[in-house]
């Protein structure tokens, strides 16, 4: 019996001897794995600081590119504006050193600012400023006195180029005056003035000379000399109660009314809101297209 309890006893030493080594066994291991992960923590750490430090000069460096292309690009623009102040400019289109339709910087006089118009530099032989452009009803036209006197639209659209620039270019020099016109049907008409002029914002921007007429449209505009423009917020007109804007709707050179709407609504339409010119719109076909240019005479 004795023998027996000391086998069992003998079994239990071994048993927990290797209890203890399979747990020192074990601590080791986690203490290993322990220092593995801080050692992995601080390789990390170590990394994120390098990383944060190379982001770091990296942003520094494209500062320093982006702060030396900004002032050169400073410098460039501070030059190119010089060389186009001192550059004369084109006082018309027909100075244009282009045959190419298309945006063009002038001035009109040495001392005055200058600005960019559209030259037609094909119709006619060229050489002519576009003052109003339309063929499609995108633009509204139904404005007020500030926006006729300064323009609006873009030039590669539909667009008013503004009377005072009209009155700069007209006053300064001769010009003669084209005014293109199409029905919805596509037929082609024009009107051509060999002298046109308009007066400064203090004499209402009125027609002070129209010259002679030639073309296919019928003669309108020699009505207008000594008319004033009116707007739908400036009447002009002869009537002493803003009698004509509302009816047409269209900013004009309006006396007893008018025998042309080229601002008026943009409708294929037997309305007297609508584009107009004239005896053409006794036939009932409505305008889809209208262009009013002026070219310098020399």
């Amino acid at each position: 019996m004795e023998k027996k309890l000391q086998s069992v006893e003998d079994v239990l030493q071994k048993t927990e001897s290797k209890l203890l080594k399979i747990e020192n066994e074990f601590q080791e291991y986690r203490s290993s794995q322990e220092q593995s992960q801080k050692e992995m923590f601080a390789v990390l750490r170590k990394l994120e600081n390098q990383a944060a430090l190379n982001l770091s000069e990296l942003h520094n460096r494209n500062q320093e590119k982006v702060h030396t292309a900004l002032h050169e690009l400073d410098r460039n623009l501070r030059r190119v504006l010089q060389n186009q102040y001192n550059q004369p400019y084109a006082t018309s289109c027909k100075d244009v050193p282009s045959l190419i339709s298309g945006t063009y910087l002038i001035r009109v006089k040495s001392a005055s600012t200058p600005f960019t118009v559209y030259c037609e530099q094909q119709q006619f032989g060229g050489g002519w400023i576009v003052f109003q452009y339309r063929y499609d009803g995108s633009l509204d036209f139904y404005r007020g006195w500030n926006e006729f006197r300064d323009g609006f639209g873009d030039l590669n659209k539909e667009f008013w180029l503004g009377l005072e620039k009209v009155h700069q270019l007209t006053s300064g020099r001769k010009h003669e005056l084209i005014v293109e016109l199409k029905n919805f049907n596509g037929t082609y008409i024009y009107a051509r003035y060999d002298a046109f002029e308009i007066g400064n914002e203090s004499d209402q921007y009125d027609v002070k000379n129209i010259g002679k007429y030639s073309g296919t449209a019928g003669d309108i505009m020699s009505h207008y000399e000594g008319v004033k423009f009116s707007t739908k917020d400036r009447d002009n007109d002869a009537y002493s109660n803003n009698y004509c804007l509302p009816l047409f709707e269209g900013a004009w050179w309006h006396k007893y009314c008018t025998l042309a709407n080229l601002n008026g609504r943009y409708m294929n339409d037997d309305d007297r809101k609508s584009m107009h010119w004239g005896n053409y719109k006794q036939n009932r076909q409505k305008l889809s297209f209208s262009r009013m240019m002026i070219r310098e005479l020399r």
